[in-house]
């Protein structure tokens, strides 16, 4: 039994259990998940022989708060933002904090209602990708003394949050660039609804990156669908990909495109899996590139040449700099951090 309980962490309690962290926070947060019997009694007596349950409850009596970090997401079906709630919770637990994850299933007023519950349950830490047009919410959140972090959203930027993106504009300047070193001049971007701030920012790099080699650019070249959704099946972006690659095929011989710029790679996949039904060869007739890196992008046939978005390293450096900011009662607001992203180079972009 230690004699300092209050630097007792979940990681002491996980391997004073046998068990993982996350298996931890299941059962100390009341978690639906399943956890065996037998599992949740060692995760439970360990916790009390170390003093971490106290400690727990001690937190939240003091600070009328419960141990947890909100966590709000557009999606759960794209591995982008699993790979960022990889990250959060990684920091989160080894801090003694719990995240609590949704999806707003890209709707405004899910997001309003889930940002809302939080309040009521006296979460003072939020982590959000929001899909709203109005800061109301937020600012409702830290009118009540929460702290924020804000990953991405449609209003300015602002210095009462922890600002934590991925820098899309030199993502989408240096994907363009990459496909011009490799002798294309027709390429066509590919993208869901430009409704949100960083498909405008990657489009912008594109286009900055047309205008710094002397390539004409053309509304014509950008090719898009009106609608998003969380579609029942998980796979929404592919079948929008699927819709893009049928809208890109009515004018591909017409417009000569040699090469596609696909907004993320789910929409790639549906893109690739629709070209080759039609008979198309990649990347022997149209090379295609995109952005995320997620994990099966090195696994579909061709593998995939893509930005790599480092989404789990974004969300360990921001839940940091959040959860340090609850803990030690200051006030981190204003902090920018961004991540660069790299190329990684495969078999669906050739050389012409």
């Amino acid at each position: 039994m230690t004699n300092n309980t209050s630097n007792v962490t979940i990681g002491d309690v996980a391997k004073a259990a046998g068990t993982s962290i996350s298996t931890v926070s299941r059962v100390l947060s009341g978690s639906d998940y399943p956890v065996s019997a037998a599992k949740r009694e060692r995760v439970l007596q360990a916790a009390s022989s170390l003093g971490y349950e106290t400690n727990l409850l001690g937190r939240m009596l003091k600070t009328n708060t419960n141990p947890y970090v909100g966590v709000i997401i557009p999606s759960f079906q794209n591995p982008f933002y699993t790979q960022l709630i990889i990250g959060i919770e990684k920091e989160a637990m080894a801090n003694n904090y719990f995240p609590l994850i949704f999806s707003s299933q890209r709707s405004p007023a899910i997001e309003r209602s889930l940002i809302k519950n939080l309040i009521k349950s006296r979460v003072k830490g939020l982590m959000i990708s929001s899909i709203d047009d109005s800061p109301a919410a937020v600012d409702h959140f830290l009118s009540t003394g929460g702290r924020v972090c804000l990953f991405e959203s449609n209003y300015a930027e602002t210095e009462k949050v922890i600002n934590a993106k991925t820098d899309m504009l030199t993502a989408g300047r240096a994907a363009a660039e990459y496909l011009i070193s490799q002798g294309h001049r027709s390429i066509a971007f590919l993208s869901t609804p430009f409704n949100r701030a960083t498909r405008r920012m990657t489009l912008d790099g594109y286009k900055l990156a047309l205008a710094d080699k002397g390539i004409p650019f053309s509304d014509d070249d950008v090719i898009t669908v009106p609608y998003e959704f969380d579609a029942d099946s998980g796979l929404y972006e592919m079948e929008a990909g699927r819709k893009l690659a049928d809208r890109f095929l009515e004018v591909w011989r017409e417009r000569r495109f040699t090469a596609i710029m696909a907004i993320n790679d789910l929409i790639a996949y549906g893109i690739i899996q629709r070209l080759q039904e039609s008979g198309v060869s990649i990347p022997d007739q149209v090379s295609i590139i995109s952005f995320d890196n997620i994990p099966y992008s090195a696994l579909i046939n061709p593998p995939l040449t893509t930005m790599d978005m480092p989404a789990r390293l974004l969300g360990q450096r921001a839940c940091h700099i959040l959860v340090d900011s609850m803990a030690k009662d200051e006030d981190h607001n204003g902090i920018t951090l961004s991540v660069g992203a790299e190329l990684v180079v495969r078999s669906s972009v050739r050389t012409i």
